[in-house]
C-alpha cells in the first residue's frame, strides 16, 4: 500500500499526536488556528482546570483533534478582548523564560526548610499573601524571584536555611589572579558568612558556574555586585 505524500504531509500538519522520526515537528498548520488548554493556561499563567471551567461556563467553542480537546485562536482572541480578570503574556512562555525570573514553588519551599503546602497557605492566606506574584506554568506554581526576596525582607519568621559548611581558611591574595572563586573564598572577601554566600547565589544575585560542592562565583563581577549592595545600590 502506497501512502500519498501530499496528503501525508497534509495530514501531518494537522495534528500533533505523532512525530516523525528524525523529523520535524508535527502540526505546523494546526496551530496557526488552534492552542491546546495548556498553551492558553500557559498563556495566562493558570491551572488548565480553572481554564476547562471558564470554557464550560461561558459555553464555548473548541475544536476535538485525536480524542483532544482544543481552542481555536479567533475564538480564545475574543474572548480574551471581552474580559478582564486575565493577563496573558506578550508571547507563548518557555521554561527558560520562567526560570530567568521565577523560581518554582517547591524549590522556593525548599530553601525555607518547609513543605510546598505550607508555602503554598503563606502565599495564600498569611498577612504576606499581597507580597507575592504567582505565576503557574504546566500546572505548577512559580514565584517571582524579586517577590520572595520582598517576603524575605518583610519578616523574620522564614528565611533561607543551608547546612552549614566547614570555613576553610583562605589567602585574599591567591584570588586576586582567579577568574572564579569558591563560596568559602567570596566569603572570605566579603566578610561574610558561607551561608549567606549561599543565600545570595540561591537568589542569583551574580553570576556562577556548576552546582553543589564544585558551585564557582566569577570573581569580578562578584566584587562588583557586592560594591554595589554595600553603596545600597542593589
Amino acid at each position: 500500500m502506497r501512502v500519498d505524500l501530499e496528503s501525508f504531509e497534509k495530514w501531518y500538519a494537522n495534528q500533533v499526536k505523532h512525530k516523525k522520526v528524525g523529523g520535524e515537528e508535527p502540526g505546523a498548520e494546526l496551530l496557526k488556528t488552534s492552542y491546546s488548554f495548556m498553551d492558553v493556561a500557559n498563556l495566562l499563567g493558570i491551572h488548565n482546570s480553572n481554564l476547562y471551567e471558564i470554557w464550560r461556563g461561558e459555553n464555548l467553542e473548541i475544536i476535538t483533534v485525536d480524542s483532544v480537546k482544543r481552542i481555536p485562536i479567533d475564538v480564545f482572541e475574543r474572548w480574551y478582548e471581552n474580559q478582564i480578570m486575565y493577563q496573558k503574556a506578550d508571547r507563548m512562555p518557555t521554561l527558560t523564560d520562567l526560570e530567568a525570573d521565577l523560581i518554582p514553588l517547591q524549590e522556593a519551599a525548599g530553601f525555607l526548610g518547609i513543605t510546598k503546602e505550607k508555602l503554598s497557605v503563606i502565599t495564600r492566606a498569611s498577612r504576606y499573601k499581597d507580597i507575592f506574584e504567582i505565576r503557574v506554568f504546566d500546572n505548577k506554581k512559580w514565584i517571582s524571584k524579586k517577590s520572595f526576596q520582598q517576603f524575605l525582607n518583610a519578616q523574620n519568621v522564614y528565611q533561607v536555611i543551608k547546612e552549614p559548611e566547614k570555613e576553610v581558611p583562605v589567602s585574599k591574595e591567591s584570588m586576586e589572579t582567579k577568574e572564579f572563586i569558591s563560596r568559602q573564598e567570596a566569603a572570605a572577601l566579603a566578610g561574610v558568612t558561607s551561608a549567606t554566600i549561599t543565600k545570595w547565589v540561591q537568589l542569583e544575585r551574580f553570576p556562577c558556574v556548576g552546582a553543589g560542592r564544585v558551585l564557582r562565583i566569577h570573581r569580578k563581577e562578584f566584587l562588583q555586585w557586592l560594591k554595589e549592595y554595600r553603596e545600597g545600590g542593589v
